[in-house]
């Protein structure tokens, strides 16, 4: 019987009667009303497929109700019965929309040529409504699914409710997944859900031997296997069994282009899905396959976040507005920012001030074109304490190519920069004073000498060395030796201009280098203030010392015209120092020399 409902509407309850069994073979529910009053409210309350209606009734005539009627459906089958003497009805009929036309009495014959188009339009109507409702039904089913599905942790924890939900909206008989082995020559079932209770179809097949080699081809290119029993030889008609189904709809789901396994949708109906239903439910296999993904990439993505969480370098992500978004536990170890007080600002609360314009300038300009940028960067802490960091940063881009974040991973290099620092100091420097050291003083002898021969400048170089040192340090210790040495450089620094060079040659010798020499005068100054730190006392833990001082000194240009000319002749005068009473100042000279036309002679 054909589902349909059929309203009568007729003050006569003998035309009903009449119509009410014509209508048996027809429709599976016959309605009747008596006016046109009683028959708009029944329509409102039954939604009939089709109307048979009188005119001339009591209280509202039929006219009168097929014009209500069609204001709520405008698609409901309308037939009228009368007479037809009066046009003018007739063209008003028309007019509101009815379908067919029939007067009585009411022959069998012409009630069925009437009749059955009608039944025939309405029951097309209901089933394109119905397929209607069932695909707005699978699509509502996928966006759930969609929304709910791919944001579970666990996909598997989620899959068998979403799966009735798609079996309840496409109204099938069978729901299930099968997974393939690591050689795809067989698979194994993961979930089955069917509408016989304890059916759940084979738990294992094999491609080859259950004889779906076929299958297996078309499924590893993607396409889709669709058919019925009929359709199909008994090893497949065997898996339709197993599911007490005669239509089955195969769907391959692949996870990152690999095929994973396929979805399985079969109906009890002798008829194939159609191409809709083929659209919409491979829109399922695709989400299955993407949860599977998601739950893949969510692992690699704990082990990632693993490594980002405890790596010994800082790291921050911002969005594409350059808004932090993320830290990790050695970005505020390095920085003291806690996560509460970094994310949402922009990484220029780390920002020292020792960099100008130009160099963020191009930073941006080089992350812009290359998406990354590296190098070394000074920047401040919460406390205020600038460090040094190494800084990569990348970007981030969607599929769109578009910036989506910014990924910085730092170290603080400060110690590593200061060791380095103090390892190029230590090579030129004297540790225990802090004076320059042999290879610093001759490399800046060595310039100084190029500079005075090009612009005409003399030099000088005056040789010292401690006299009575290693008695005291025999006598007192070496600590307290080693104080006399940092009190004799201290005293050096004190009398001389931060440009003048003094080096602590060796255990008790300096050597200082006077550049840009502008006369002989300015010279005896230096020397007579050298002179008098021999004769100061140091006090060393409780002890007045003090120490004589031989002093010798050389002149570039007329004594050396190189570093070790200029040092030995400085070094030979000062041992005739030592021999003539270690408190003269002997010059080597071999020649008079003139500086700023003073002569200068031994």
């Amino acid at each position: 019987m054909q589902q349909l409902t059929v309203l009568v509407v007729d003050d006569d309850r003998i035309t009903t009667a009449i119509l009410s069994s014509m209508l048996d073979k027809y429709a599976d529910n016959v309605i009747v009303a008596s006016n046109g009053e009683e028959g708009l409210s029944l329509f409102k309350k039954y939604q009939p497929e089709i109307v048979l209606t009188d005119i001339n009734m009591p209280r509202m005539g039929g006219l009168e109700m097929v014009e209500e009627i069609r204001k709520l459906d405008e698609h409901v089958k309308i037939a009228i019965f009368t007479n037809f003497e009066n046009r003018d009805i007739l063209l008003q009929a028309i007019k509101f929309g009815v379908n067919q036309f029939f007067s009585k009495p009411f022959e069998a014959k012409v009630f069925a040529q009437v009749i059955q188009p009608l039944c025939d339009d309405a029951l097309e109507k209901k089933r394109i409504r119905a397929e209607l409702k069932r695909q707005q039904n699978i699509l509502h089913a996928i966006n759930e699914m969609a929304y709910n599905f791919l944001r579970q942790p666990d996909w598997q924890t989620a899959l068998y409710k979403e799966l009735f939900l798609i079996k309840q909206a496409s109204e099938t008989s069978a729901v299930f997944i099968y997974e393939n082995d690591e050689t795809h020559e067989s698979a194994k079932r993961l979930f089955a859900i069917t509408s016989v209770p304890k059916v759940r179809g084979k738990k294992y097949i094999h491609y080859k031997k259950h004889h779906l080699m076929r299958w297996k081809k078309k499924l590893q290119k993607g396409e889709f296997v669709n058919g019925c029993m009929k359709d199909y030889d008994r090893s497949k008609q065997r898996i339709l069994q197993a599911f007490k189904i005669d239509s089955l709809l195969i769907l391959p789901i692949f996870v990152n282009d690999y095929w994973w396994g396929f979805l399985g949708i079969g109906n009890s109906d002798r008829q194939e899905l159609t191409d809709t239903d083929i659209e919409m439910l491979s829109t399922v296999s695709s989400i299955i396959g993407s949860a599977i993904n998601n739950k893949q990439n969510l692992q690699s993505l704990e082990m990632s976040s693993a490594v980002f969480e405890h790596t010994m370098d800082g790291v921050l992500i911002t969005n594409a507005e350059n808004r932090i978004v993320h830290v990790n536990d050695s970005f505020v170890a390095i920085t003291g920012y806690q996560p509460r007080e970094a994310i949402g600002k922009n990484p220029k609360l780390l920002k020292s001030g020792t960099h100008d314009k130009y160099f963020y300038k191009q930073m941006w300009e080089q992350l812009n074109k290359n998406g990354y940028w590296q190098g070394e960067i000074t920047n401040r802490k919460k406390n205020g304490e600038i460090y040094i960091e190494w800084l990569s940063i990348n970007t981030i881009c969607n599929d769109k190519g578009e910036i989506e974040n910014f990924i910085g991973i730092f170290s603080d290099v400060t110690h590593q920069r200061q060791d380095a620092q103090n390892h190029a100091y230590l090579a030129t420097h004297d540790p225990l004073t802090g004076l320059s050291n042999r290879l610093l003083l001759n490399d800046r002898l060595e310039h100084a000498i190029n500079h005075a021969n090009r612009f005409d400048k003399c030099i000088a170089v005056i040789f010292c060395d401690l006299d009575n040192f290693k008695p005291i340090n025999d006598t007192y210790g070496h600590s307290v030796g080693d104080e006399i040495l940092k009190g004799v450089a201290e005293s050096f620094k004190d009398i001389l201009r931060k440009e003048d060079t003094i080096c602590r040659f060796g255990g008790d010798e300096f050597v200082i280098l006077i550049e840009e020499l502008k006369s002989f005068d300015y010279l005896e100054n230096i020397l007579e203030k050298i002179q008098n730190i021999s004769r100061t006392s140091f006090v060393i833990e409780g002890h007045p010392l003090s120490v004589g001082m031989s002093i010798g000194a050389a002149l570039y240009p007329n004594d050396g015209a190189t570093p070790e000319e200029l040092l030995k002749r400085a070094d030979s005068a000062m041992y005739k120092a030592k021999k003539s009473g270690k408190k003269s100042i002997p010059h080597f000279q071999k020649d008079p020399v003139i500086c700023d036309s003073k002569p200068y002679t031994v």
